[in-house]
């Protein structure tokens, strides 16, 4: 199954963005934090023309706390496709884990090193079958993240970026003002302002 998500940057903040979609028929369902450490084996090649490539090969070590009350530990290696920097797909495989410092040490003694750290708080809001999550990300400010779970299998490249399209004037039309970026990926836009 092919799913399709835009990701946008928000340029209100949070309690705004509480009091609109609160006035909008949305309701809280679930506050999260995600602590992502991207490990590779190639960051001795890092330069701006290659960040996509190299995020390619990354393993994340992911921390997930929702609602201070269940907690994930894992690995997760997200593959995805891109047509000229938009993410046309994207398959995700994770593995729980016990123990995230026995992880990482054991990708340093495979000569894994750290690329960056990805740390945020998300905040889901849900009305009828729409999930919008906000994610206040560190260092980036506050991005919003929405998924349609149909399935676009079959879809061409062209397709799905038209589908991008209207779900990001789907986001703007319950008052959300966003830039016309649809496709904001975190690790990416950190690394590139680190390399600057």
């Amino acid at each position: 199954m092919k799913q399709i998500e835009v990701t946008t940057k928000v340029k209100q903040n949070i309690n705004e963005i509480n009091s609109l979609l609160l006035s909008k028929g949305f309701i809280l369902i679930r506050r999260s934090r995600v602590e992502d450490r991207y490990m590779t084996q190639e960051l001795d090649k890092l330069n701006r023309e290659n960040v996509l490539d190299i995020l390619q090969s990354c393993v994340l070590i992911r921390y997930l706390s929702v609602d201070n009350d269940y907690v994930w530990k894992g690995l997760t290696y997200k593959n995805k496709t891109y047509k000229d920097n938009i993410v046309i797909s994207e398959e995700k495989i994770s593995i729980s884990i016990d123990d995230i410092e026995l992880a990482e040490k054991l990708f340093k003694a495979l000569k894994f090193q750290k690329l960056i750290d990805v740390k945020y708080d998300v905040i889901v809001y849900k009305k009828d079958d729409l999930e919008l999550a906000f994610q206040e990300v560190e260092g980036l400010g506050l991005l919003l993240e929405y998924e349609n779970l149909n399935d676009f299998d079959g879809c061409s490249n062209e397709e799905v970026i038209k589908i991008k399209k209207e779900m990001l004037e789907e986001i703007k039309g319950y008052g959300i003002i966003t830039t016309d970026d649809f496709d904001i990926k975190k690790s990416y836009q950190l690394v590139i302002e680190r390399l600057k």
